[in-house]
């Protein structure tokens, strides 16, 4: 059963000096930030926020609790109501206990864990919403605080999965970028190797390994990983790891004086760009040009 995509040690990290930076320090420099955001279950039968759950069920369910302790069934159902309510407190308050009378329930675990990552993203969205209306360094510090601690919670809802259902390798990666967020690089660097391994998930992994390399200036190390991201061919990267790849890929060449290597990831750039974007990366494929005669 395939069940999500997940986004310790006192981290160490750089101070920011504005809320754009500390902003991305985490989360927008990485492309696969969206998918460790983990969001309540939703069933298929859910009901709307607005439609209203009649009172008694909410008793029969808390009554059926009381009889029936170890049974999973209603504390899924009033977690999911809860959830659908976004009554979080009631939420997890029922999650929690089904967790500790149900502890190999593994729907149960999941709806737990999932509320847990959720409840630590709206701390980190709390935290830039003071920030926008009052940029100050005590709210500075909390978007920080809030940010460490979803990366935090991501990676212990990562190595508990993973604990559980091993044979899911983009669990790993996901592991890997909350401890890259958090400056843990060998840690990630260990992970990411092992998820490279897999076919499925070995270009999503590489571009995630090159990240880490990039980091602790290894260039030559990033530039192969990221290629090797954007290239491979059976089975060929998403899109947007391939563009995310390649873009790296050129920054680096250009840093280095790798002329040619830039000319040839900015054309890969281009057969995949769309017609502005292509328009642009001619112009500079010119200018590079004029450069080396």
């Amino acid at each position: 059963m395939r069940i999500m995509n997940t986004s310790s040690d006192s981290p160490s990290v750089p101070p920011s000096t504005s809320s754009s930076q500390l902003d991305s320090k985490f989360l927008s420099r990485y492309v696969d930030t969206d998918a460790l955001f983990v969001r309540p279950n939703v069933s298929v039968n859910q009901q709307p926020k607005s439609v209203a759950i009649p009172l008694v069920r909410f008793q029969q369910l808390e009554q059926e609790i009381r009889n029936a302790p170890a049974n999973a069934g209603p504390y899924v159902e009033l977690g999911q109501i809860y959830l659908n309510q976004e009554r979080w407190a009631d939420a997890r308050r029922v999650l929690e206990n089904g967790v500790h009378s149900c502890p190999e329930h593994e729907p149960l675990l999941v709806m737990r864990e999932d509320l847990l990552l959720h409840q630590a993203s709206l701390l980190v969205e709390q935290a830039k919403t003071a920030i926008a209306e009052k940029p100050s360094d005590e709210n500075k510090y909390a978007l920080e605080q809030a940010e460490i601690n979803l990366a935090n919670e991501r990676i212990r809802v990562c190595k508990d999965r993973h604990g559980r259902h091993p044979e899911q390798t983009d669990i790993l990666i996901n592991w890997a970028i909350g401890l890259r967020q958090l400056a843990r690089f060998d840690e990630a660097i260990e992970l990411l190797s092992k998820a490279a391994s897999d076919p499925e998930f070995r270009a999503r992994a590489s571009l995630q390994l090159g990240m880490c390399y990039q980091i602790l200036n290894r260039p030559l190390d990033a530039l192969g990983a990221f290629r090797k991201a954007s290239l491979f061919r059976a089975p060929p990267p998403e899109a947007k790891i391939r563009k995310r790849a390649l873009e790296l890929a050129a920054e680096l060449a250009e840093g280095l004086g790798l002329l040619d290597s830039l000319r040839f990831y900015l054309e890969q750039l281009q057969m995949d760009s769309d017609p502005v974007t292509a328009k642009a990366l001619t112009e500079r494929l010119r200018k590079l040009e004029s450069q080396q005669l």
